[in-house]
């Protein structure tokens, strides 16, 4: 036979289990689909230093890359950088470029929604830096 003491003590247990799970669904850090397309996209400037044209991706770590467009030689372009990128935190900027091996990479950026980014890659693409773009 239980006694009252043991039953009493696993229904204190069980309550605020489902209090934490509650508090867990309704608090600050949960984000409802509509809430995700509500915010302001992170977007990238991303200017191609480059004699070759440059596809850009999005990699999240340990994920496979997520492609974000191209730019051609020589010019620059405004990319949006893709939602679940954003909501991951930081992200790897990678741009591959026609008939080359070489993959320059930023190196990881930390990213939240509404974030500008400007991104260079250099003459002889093999260098890129990221800062903050100003609006």
């Amino acid at each position: 036979m239980i006694s009252r003491n043991v039953v009493r003590s696993r229904m204190a247990a069980v309550t605020a289990a489902v209090l934490l799970v509650t508090g867990m669904a309704c608090g600050r850090f949960y984000h409802r689909p509509e809430d995700l397309e509500s915010e302001e996209p992170a977007i990238v400037i991303f200017t191609n230093e480059s004699l070759d044209q440059a596809d850009v991706y999005a990699v999240l770590s340990g994920n496979s890359p997520i492609r974000m467009g191209t730019v051609m030689a020589g010019r620059s372009d405004t990319l949006t950088v893709p939602r679940q990128a954003v909501t991951y935190g930081s992200i790897n900027i990678v741009a591959r470029l026609l008939a080359h091996t070489h993959v320059p990479s930023t190196g990881s950026i930390a990213i939240r929604a509404g974030d500008w980014l400007d991104v260079r890659l250099d003459l002889n693409g093999r260098y890129m830096s990221a800062v903050p773009a100003r609006q």
